[in-house]
């Protein structure tokens, strides 16, 4: 009798738990397999104008069986993705002088998408917007995420007093910054770009203080600039 009791009870719980095995497998799978490429398609509209959900998927399509296709975006110029395009990290090239990468980053609340902007070429500083959103392709608050940097970050004004330090940020009234993040790691590269198309004289008022670029470290929740050494 005893054992017809447990094989009954066996029989009862044993469904019930391989049930919800595969329930919470699949949630597992759900979160896991939200990718950079998912995010590319699913950019809300007015992100990314110039490539329609067919041609982003167009691209993924061609990539994915080891072809770098060429898609002529709404300007009728071609956009196409750079290798390597991971689960993490997806970087297109939109026209000659843009291009946008997507990061995935991780926290306690789920993926966060990280979206960096970029346009300049050799006749433009390069100059980088960044925003972020959830894995539902919200926007979210950027202040929240990370401060951007500002001319000050790039400049060690050690040693001057504060009129010098002001005069020296005033060369720099319109600072441009290209952002960079790679496939793997949590760092952040920022660059002041504005330099690049200064004038001699005031290039050589700057170098002595200029700091060439400057590191975020994405800590799980926001990015923070790392301090200078």
């Amino acid at each position: 009798m005893k054992k017809f009791a447990i094989a009954l009870l066996l029989s009862l719980v044993l469904p019930w738990c391989v049930c919800m095995t595969k329930a919470s497998a699949q949630n597992n799978d759900t979160t896991a397999a939200f990718t950079a490429s998912d995010a590319f398609v699913k950019l809300p509209a007015g992100t990314l104008d110039l490539l329609t959900t067919s041609m982003r998927k167009d691209l993924l399509d061609y990539y994915r069986n080891d072809s770098i296709y060429r898609v002529r975006n709404a300007m009728q110029g071609l956009s196409y993705l750079e290798r390597p395009v991971t689960d993490q990290y997806l970087k297109v090239h939109l026209t000659h002088v843009t291009t946008l990468t997507l990061r995935l980053l991780q926290s306690k609340k789920g993926p966060v998408v990280m979206s960096i902007y970029t346009v300049g070429d050799s006749i433009q500083a390069h100059d980088s917007e960044i925003d972020f959103f959830d894995s539902s392709m919200t926007p979210l608050k950027r202040d929240k995420l990370i401060k951007l940097a500002s001319t000050e970050d790039f400049l060690d004004t050690k040693g001057l007093d504060r009129h010098q330090s002001d005069e020296l940020i005033g060369l720099v009234p319109f600072p441009t910054v290209e952002y960079c993040i790679g496939e793997t790691g949590d760092t952040l590269t920022a660059r002041l770009t504005a330099g690049e198309f200064l004038g001699k004289e005031t290039m050589e008022k700057l170098k002595p203080h200029l700091i060439s670029e400057r590191k975020y470290l994405w800590d799980g929740s926001k990015f923070k600039l790392i301090p200078l050494k």
